[in-house]
């Protein structure tokens, strides 16, 4: 495939363009006397978890049963961390976008991302973004890209895919796109750039 051919971005949000520090959660953890590691756990691993990021269950009903396992205090305060912001890759989406590129979010998340976003100002970053909870599909399924290409009104085979979860990648690259293992905004920036997606 030429880099000529690329008009489009699919970009990951946890972990590429929003980190979410484990320390955090740690420190919540130890104020709540839990157990190191059971916050992050029960939040994305456990049953409602996994239930609230396909879209079973509302983010309220996730909220009442997460407080069911670890407590209301540490849930609230978990949930008032916004994650932190990398600046560098969100300049390369928007320079992207500039050049005439399509920019699309596709998220495993619950309908939190939205507040995420907001909370970072990038509620306009994208041409559209897509939460697993509100799409009813996660990734890897390859129903969740296409669907994604879809509504958007991309082509998979036109499109970078990046994101931090080298499976993921896998199954988008599987699917005809053109796959990015997201490790540094720099290893990303030579990536759109070799590809024409950026100059």
């Amino acid at each position: 495939m030429k880099p000529s051919a690329l008009d489009t971005v699919v970009c990951d949000v946890g972990g590429v363009i929003i980190r979410f520090d484990t320390g955090v959660a740690q420190q919540i953890e130890a104020r709540h006397d839990l157990d190191s590691g059971s916050l992050l756990a029960a939040a994305l691993k456990s049953p409602p978890g996994r239930q609230a990021m396909a879209g079973e269950m509302t983010h309220e009903d996730w909220k009442q049963a997460m407080t069911g396992l670890v407590g209301e205090s540490a849930i609230d305060e978990w949930l008032a961390y916004h994650g932190e912001l990398d600046a560098e890759v969100v300049a390369l989406l928007k320079k992207s976008r500039g050049a005439g590129a399509r920019v699309v979010l596709l998220s495993n998340a619950t309908a939190r991302l939205h507040d995420d976003l907001a909370f970072h100002g990038l509620s306009d970053l994208a041409d559209r973004v897509f939460c697993s909870a509100e799409m009813g599909l996660v990734k890897p399924n390859p129903r969740c890209f296409r669907e994604a290409a879809q509504r958007a009104g991309f082509a998979l085979e036109r499109a970078l895919y990046a994101d931090d979860t080298a499976s993921w990648v896998e199954a988008g690259v599987r699917l005809g796109m053109t796959g990015h293992l997201f490790s540094t905004a720099k290893a990303l920036r030579d990536t759109l750039e070799s590809t024409g997606l950026v100059s």
